[in-house]
C-alpha cells in the first residue's frame, strides 16, 4: 500500500472504508447472481496522491486495487479539484479515466497546476454495476503546490571616484514565470546595517528569470555604499532578497583630494638647497604616500629623467608634507611635481609640470653677452620699411628676448614713449632682426635694443642715439625731382 509516513494512521481508516464498500458491493452482486469477478475474501482499494511540489511541477494520483481476478475490467475515474474548491463541489479541473483489468496499481497522467495551493482528489471505482466513491478531503488525497522560491544574486558596479555614477545588477533565478518588481535600494556611508532610509531606490519591473539593473546614481560624498535588491514575489513566487553588507554589494566611492604645492624658495644660488611642500586636502581618512620629483635644469615639459626623487613619504590624513632637500649642481630653472598614490578611499592625484609655485630658479655665475646693433639703412623716405639688426654674442646658451624700441623724431634722449616696439625670442648667439617700421613723419629716429637675459646671462642694452642706430626719414621728392615746399 503506497502511503506517506506522516499519513499512515489516516491511511488505515481510508483503506477500511473502501474495503467495507467493496465487500458490500460483492455481497450484493453475489445475491443477484452477477459474475463480478470478485473473491469472497476482503477486497481492498488504496489511493495515494503525489507528494507536495513547487509550482511548475507535476501532480498525480495512484490507486491500488487488490482482490479482483485478473482480466476482470473496471474503471477508475480520478477527479482533481483546485485550491479554490475546498469541498470539491465545483467541476473538477482534471478528470482522467483509467481502465483496470484486475488487481494492480493504476496511475493518472501528470497534471501541471496553474497556481499554488492545496489540490484534492476524489476517486470513483466502478466494477460491474457497483461504483465506489471516495470523499473529498480523504486523508492522503491532497497535494500542496508550493510557491517557487527564487534566488536573487547581485553584483554592484566597480569602485569609482567621486563624481562618477554607480549602479547595481541582479540576476533572478529559480522563479516560476515571475512577475512583480525588483527593488534596488542604496544605503549611504556609515549605515553598515542598512537600518536608515535608503538614499535612493530603483524599482524594476520583473518579466521572467534573468538579469536586471538599477538606474545609475551619482553619490555626492565619498565613502562605502551598500546595495540591497529585493524581489516582491507574486502569486507563484515567494519574495526574495539580498542581505545588507553583502560583499559583492559594496561600492567604495573614492574621494578626489586636492594636492597644493609650494617651493620653499623660488630663487636660490647654485650652492643652496631646494625643497618642496605639498598640502593634501579633501581626503577621506587618507593613507598611502607622496613622492616629489624635480626636473631640470630647463626641462620645460618634465620629459627627461628627474634629477631628484624623494623617498615615499607616508600620508596620515589631510596635512602638509615635505620633500626633503636637494642641492642642484647646475644653474637653470627647475620644476617640481608631487604625486599622491591614493588608497582604497582616495583617488591618486598629482600636480602638473610648470604649476604655479612649483618652479625654482637656480642662479649661477652669469656671463655678460655682447649686443651689437645696426640699422638697415641710414636714410630713407616716408613709407619705406626700416628694420634694426642685433647681433648677440658671448652668451652662455642664451634664451629670453630682444626688445627693439624706436624713438623719434625729435627724441634724442629716448625719454618719450617709443613710436614702435618689436620683441623677438632668443635661441642662442645669433643675429636677430626687428619687425619693419614705416615712418609717416620725416625726421631723425634712433633704435635701442635690449636683451632680457636669463639664468646664465645678464641682460644688456644698447645706448640711445648710437650712431649705428640712427636713421633719417625724408619726404618723398615730387615727380620730376622738384622739391616740395
Amino acid at each position: 500500500m503506497t502511503t506517506r509516513l506522516h499519513r499512515t494512521a489516516r491511511r488505515a481508516a481510508h483503506t477500511a472504508l473502501f474495503s467495507l464498500a467493496l465487500v458490500t458491493g460483492a455481497a450484493s452482486a453475489a445475491t443477484a447472481g452477477m459474475p463480478v469477478g470478485l473473491n469472497k475474501a476482503l477486497q481492498e482499494l488504496d489511493t495515494t496522491a503525489s507528494p507536495d511540489v513547487t509550482i511548475g511541477g507535476v501532480i498525480f494520483d495512484t490507486a491500488t486495487v487488490s482482490g479482483v481476478e485478473t482480466g476482470v475490467e473496471g474503471s477508475l475515474l480520478f477527479e482533481l479539484y483546485g485550491p479554490d474548491d475546498a469541498e470539491c463541489t465545483g467541476d473538477p479541473i482534471f478528470n482522467p479515466i483509467v481502465t483496470t483489468t484486475g488487481s494492480g496499481d493504476f496511475r493518472t497522467g501528470d497534471y501541471v497546476p496553474a497556481a499554488p495551493g492545496t489540490y484534492r482528489w476524489i476517486v470513483r471505482f466502478r466494477i460491474g454495476t457497483e461504483t465506489i466513491v471516495s470523499g473529498c478531503n480523504e486523508p492522503g488525497e491532497d497535494t500542496d503546490v508550493l510557491l517557487a522560491t527564487p534566488r536573487v544574486r547581485t553584483l554592484a558596479s566597480d569602485d569609482v571616484p567621486l563624481g562618477e555614477e554607480i549602479f547595481d545588477r541582479a540576476r533572478l533565478t529559480g522563479g516560476y514565470q515571475p512577475t512583480g518588481t525588483l527593488t534596488f535600494s542604496l544605503y549611504g556611508p556609515g549605515d553598515d546595517i542598512c537600518e536608515e532610509a535608503p538614499i535612493t531606490t530603483s524599482p524594476v519591473t520583473v518579466n521572467g528569470n534573468g538579469p536586471y539593473q538599477s538606474a545609475p546614481f551619482e553619490p555626492t560624498v565619498p565613502g562605502t555604499y551598500r546595495w540591497r535588491a529585493d524581489y516582491s514575489g507574486d502569486a507563484n513566487n515567494a519574495p526574495a532578497g539580498t542581505a545588507c553588507s553583502d560583499e559583492l554589494e559594496q561600492v567604495t566611492v573614492r574621494a578626489v583630494p586636492t594636492l597644493t604645492t609650494n617651493v620653499t624658495d623660488p630663487e636660490v644660488d647654485l650652492t643652496e638647497a631646494v625643497s618642496d611642500t605639498a598640502t593634501l586636502t579633501g581626503g577621506l581618512r587618507a593613507t598611502g604616500t607622496i613622492v616629489f620629483t624635480l626636473y631640470g635644469p630647463n626641462d620645460e615639459d618634465c620629459a627627461t629623467d628627474p634629477v631628484f626623487t624623494s623617498d615615499e613619504i607616508a600620508v596620515d590624513g589631510d596635512d602638509t608634507y615635505e620633500s626633503g632637500d636637494f642641492t642642484p649642481d647646475a644653474a637653470g630653472t627647475y620644476r617640481w611635481i608631487a604625486t599622491y598614490s591614493g588608497d582604497a578611499n582616495n583617488e591618486e592625484v598629482a600636480t602638473q609640470c610648470g604649476d604655479p609655485n612649483e618652479t625654482v630658479v637656480v642662479r649661477g655665475e652669469q656671463v655678460t653677452p655682447t649686443l651689437t646693433t645696426r640699422v638697415s639703412r641710414g636714410t630713407t623716405f616716408v613709407g619705406k620699411p626700416v628694420t634694426d639688426i642685433a647681433s648677440l654674442s658671448g652668451g652662455d646658451n642664451p634664451t629670453g628676448t630682444i626688445t627693439f624700441n624706436l624713438y623719434g623724431p625729435g627724441d634724442a634722449t629716448c625719454s618719450r614713449t617709443p613710436v614702435f616696439t618689436s620683441v623677438v625670442d632668443v635661441a642662442g648667439n645669433a643675429d636677430y632682426t626687428s619687425g619693419e617700421f614705416r615712418a609717416r613723419v620725416p625726421g631723425t629716429y634712433q633704435w635701442v635694443a635690449e636683451y632680457s637675459g636669463d639664468e646664465n646671462n645678464e641682460g644688456v642694452v644698447t645706448a640711445c642715439d648710437d650712431p649705428a642706430e640712427r636713421f633719417i626719414v625724408k619726404r618723398k621728392p615730387p615727380y620730376g625731382g622738384v622739391p616740395r615746399p
